[in-house]
C-alpha cells in the first residue's frame, strides 16, 4: 500500500525541495555543523516558512499538519542533510508539550517556538533500549519536588532553553518536567556527535522544581506515559524518512558518478557489477519508502503506539547499511573527502539507529507484534 498525496501535501514537499536547494547547500550546511542549534539564520528562515508550527496546534501559531506532513519535510530535510534541530524540538519536544501541558504551559513555550525565539528539547532516554525503567526521580518536598537522575546523549541540548525531563515518581509512574537547563544542580556534559550535531550528558543533583513545572498540571502518570510513547513512535518514524531523504540523495550522488567517472576507458556506469550495486541500492530504498509509507499511514489512523515505527526502522536501518557503504566504495577515496556530501551521508547513515532502540530492539518489538496478532496462523507454512 503506497500514500496518496493531497495536492497540499504535494505542494509542501516541492516547496522545502525547492527552498533547500535554493538556501541549503552543503556549503551553508557546513556553516551549521557543531554550533548550538545550527544557524540562527537558517532557524528563522525556517519559522518563516511556518515550519517550526508544521505539527503544532493553530491555538499556538501551528499549522496543526499531520504526521506524514512531518515526514514529508524531514524526507526533504534529510536530501540536504540538515543539521538544524527541528525533529528535536518540533516534531518532538514541542509536540509531546503541546499533548501533554496545560494551558498556561502552552501558552507560554510554544508561541515562541513557532517564531523560532527559543528551542525545547525532551530529555527521557537512559540507555540504548527505551524498554529500561526510569532512574531519574523526582521526589516532592516542600513547594515542590527534587529532581535527581542523568540522561546521557541528549541530543540537540545545548543551547535549548528549556528540557522536558522525564522521572519516575514514587507510587505514581512516570512524570515530566519542564526544566531550565540552567538551574543549579545541573550539570552539562555537551559534544559534537559522529553525524554532525550537537548532544549533551546532563546529570542532575538535587535540583529543586516549584509546583508548577510538572507538566500537565499534575496529569496521570499513565497519560504522561502514553504521551511519551506516542510522540517516541511518530519521533523515530519522522527520523526513518529523514533517513530516506540521505538515501535517496546518496543514491543521485552516487549514479551521477558513476555516468562521469571513466576506468579502463569506460565509464564505470558500464560495468555490469557496477549497475547491479546501483540497482541493489534502488531497490532498497524502494522498499524502505513504503515502509515509511505504511508506517506513517497505519499512525496517522490510530491514537496509540502499537510499535509499527519498528517496521519502518528495520527496513530503513538495512537500506541505510548498504547505500551508505556501497556510496563510498563507488565512489572511491573521494567518498570519504569532507568536501562531498557523501562523506557526511556515510555518518548520518551509520550513525542511525544508535541514538534510541537498535535495530535489534526494533525487530523483537515487531516480532512480539506479529505474534500477538496471530496473522501468522493463517499460513500454513509460517505455522509450522
Amino acid at each position: 500500500m503506497r500514500a496518496t498525496l493531497t495536492d497540499e501535501q504535494h505542494m509542501l514537499r516541492a516547496s522545502a525541495i525547492d527552498w533547500l536547494a535554493d538556501h541549503y547547500d552543503f556549503r551553508v550546511r557546513n556553516a551549521s555543523v557543531h554550533r548550538d542549534g545550527g544557524s540562527t539564520t537558517v532557524w528563522s528562515a525556517f519559522a518563516d516558512l511556518g515550519w517550526l508550527g508544521l505539527p503544532l496546534p493553530e491555538s499556538a501559531g501551528g499549522l496543526g499538519a499531520g504526521l506524514l506532513e512531518s515526514c514529508l519535510l524531514a524526507q526533504a530535510m534529510g536530501r540536504h542533510l540538515v543539521v538544524e534541530p527541528w525533529l528535536a524540538c518540533v516534531a518532538e519536544a514541542a509536540r509531546l508539550l503541546a499533548l501533554t501541558g496545560d494551558d498556561t504551559q502552552r501558552a507560554t513555550w510554544l508561541p515562541g517556538v513557532v517564531a523560532g525565539k527559543h528551542r525545547i528539547v525532551l530529555a527521557d532516554a537512559e540507555g540504548m533500549s527505551t524498554a529500561e525503567p526510569l532512574r531519574t526521580v523526582a521526589r516532592p518536598c516542600d513547594g515542590g519536588w527534587t529532581l535527581d537522575g542523568f540522561k546521557p546523549a541528549v541530543v540537540s541540548a545545548p543551547g535549548a532553553a528549556r528540557l522536558l525531563v522525564s522521572a519516575r515518581v514514587p507510587d505514581s509512574g512516570t512524570a515530566l518536567f519542564i526544566v531550565d537547563p540552567q538551574s543549579a544542580g545541573i550539570v552539562h556534559d555537551a559534544y559534537d556527535t559522529v553525524d554532525d550535531r550537537r548532544a549533551a550528558d546532563i546529570s542532575f543533583q538535587s535540583v529543586r522544581l516549584t509546583d508548577d513545572t510538572w507538566l500537565g498540571a499534575h496529569a496521570t502518570c499513565a497519560d504522561a506515559k502514553t504521551a511519551i510513547e506516542r510522540v517516541r513512535a511518530e519521533s523515530q518514524t519522522i527520523t526513518c524518512w529523514y533517513v530516506l531523504g540521505v538515501m535517496q540523495a546518496a543514491l543521485d550522488q552516487t549514479a551521477r558518478h558513476v555516468l562521469q567517472r571513466r576506468q579502463f576507458g569506460k565509464p564505470l556506469a558500464e560495468l555490469q557489477v557496477v549497475q547491479h550495486r546501483i540497482a541493489e541500492m534502488a531497490v532498497l530504498c524502494a522498499e524502505a519508502e513504503a515502509a515509511c509509507e505504511l508506517t506513517a499511514m497505519h499512525l496517522s489512523e490510530r491514537d496509540d503506539a502499537s510499535g509499527i515505527e519498528a517496521v519502518a526502522h528495520i527496513k530503513t536501518a538495512r537500506a541505510a547499511h548498504f547505500v551508505g557503504k556501497e556510496s563510498v566504495q563507488l565512489h572511491g577515496a573521494m567518498g570519504v573527502c569532507e568536501e562531498l556530501p557523501i562523506a557526511a551521508s556515510f555518518r548520518v547513515l551509520s550513525a542511525f539507529g544508535q541514538c534510541t532502540r537498535d535495530t535489534a530492539e526494533h525487530a523483537a518489538i515487531h516480532g512480539s507484534r506479529l505474534l500477538a496478532s496471530g496473522a501468522f496462523a493463517h499460513s500454513r507454512t509460517l505455522y509450522i
